[in-house]
């Protein structure tokens, strides 16, 4: 579990968060709203395996 938060946090890091090249320079991660769907189903679905983990 702690290599997985690791991960999240590297992979959620603002150093990875830049534009990529052919938009005119560096700038905030401008695809995020396109992710934001799918970055809150997987959230979601963490926290139901989570709740379901630690009902038994």
């Amino acid at each position: 579990m702690r290599k997985l938060l690791l991960l999240i946090t590297i992979l959620l890091s603002p150093s990875i968060a830049f534009a990529h090249e052919g938009h005119g320079g560096v700038g905030l991660f401008h695809h995020f709203v396109d992710l934001a769907p799918a970055l809150g189903l997987l959230v979601v679905i963490a926290a139901g395996l989570m709740w379901v983990k630690n009902r038994k």
